[in-house]
């Protein structure tokens, strides 16, 4: 009873799973003897060619508006500061500007370009102005970033080209983008800072410089003869140096050191040329205290020894 009830359990099951192939076995035959698949197959293969058409078509309207733009800023300087109001410098800050301008706006319709291919134009707008608004409360640091390279700019803070020192960095900017600020510092490396983090900056490149040295000889030399030798050097640094602006000036007696008296000796010279011109003064500085036996104060060590005489009881 129970093997036979089985057998007619078994035969409804198989009897089952033949229908269920079947069917699924005519769907596949009638989706692929439909032309559903090929309207699929000709769909995808549209998105794709549609994709590198637009990443081709971008790519050389991206070269093309950036030549263009360089050509636009390489012309005479004269013509360039009517727009600018600036030189040289002010006219690379601006060419670095609107290239950092023109890089953010083709990268963001590239990529609505590409979107639009797969989303429909008009919820694609509705998405991604909803998107913007999440990332405009978000990203409150980009804003400010944004804000602040607008400010040194427009404001003149510094420019491409300048030597300048922020927070401890120092070297020369070499760009000057919406966000941030590369700087070539002395070693080599490139530091990148973010517009918004920028606080005291020091220019170096804005005014004229001034080199400035302390100079010591020792207390056992001439006084008044070493301010007369320094003062023939920078007469002769004046006449030999075209960097020197006006007559190196010694101011007199700085300091009364603990080993040296220390004498001020100042130079106006041209805008990053102060620490040239202070090496170069040393150096003459040096070869003349030479020449004139005045004492240059170094380190010295006194020694001294106590003799002790013993007597002898005889």
């Amino acid at each position: 009873m129970n093997a036979f009830f089985l057998t007619q359990v078994l035969e409804k099951i198989q009897l089952n799973l033949s229908s269920v192939n079947k069917v699924l076995a005519d769907k596949i035959e009638n989706f692929i003897a439909t032309d559903r698949l090929n309207e699929i197959l000709v769909n995808i293969g549209f998105k794709v060619i549609s994709v590198l058409l637009v990443l081709i078509i971008m790519s050389i309207i991206r070269r093309f508006v950036k030549n263009l733009i360089k050509k636009a800023f390489a012309v005479n300087i004269e013509r360039i500061q009517k727009v600018t109001g600036g030189t040289e410098r002010r006219k690379e800050t601006f060419e670095s500007l609107a290239l950092n301008i023109w890089r953010y706006t083709i990268n963001i319709l590239t990529i609505l370009w590409l979107l639009s291919i797969f989303v429909p134009l008009d919820k694609l707008l509705i998405a991604s102005s909803g998107i913007f608004v999440v990332i405009g409360f978000a990203a409150k640091s980009m804003l400010d970033d944004i804000t602040m390279g607008f400010f040194i700019i427009f404001e003149d803070l510094f420019s491409v080209g300048d030597f300048i020192e922020i927070d401890g960095n120092t070297g020369t900017v070499t760009e000057i983008g919406l966000r941030s600020v590369k700087i070539r510092v002395v070693t080599g490396e490139t530091v990148i800072i973010p517009n918004g983090n920028i606080g005291k900056v020091i220019n170096h490149s804005v005014s004229n410089g001034q080199a400035l040295l302390d100079i010591g000889i020792a207390y056992e030399a001439d006084l008044d003869k070493a301010i007369s030798v320094l003062e023939r050097v920078g007469q002769e640094a004046f006449d030999q140096y075209e960097e020197i602006l006006q007559m190196p000036q010694v101011l007199g007696v700085q300091e009364l050191a603990d080993s040296s008296v220390v004498i001020r000796m100042t130079a106006e010279v041209e805008p990053l040329k102060q620490w040239y011109i202070q090496r170069e003064l040393r150096r003459l500085i040096k070869l003349a205290f030479d020449r004139e036996n005045v004492e240059i104060p170094y380190s010295k060590m006194v020694v001294y020894q106590k003799n002790e005489e013993s007597g002898s009881n005889e």
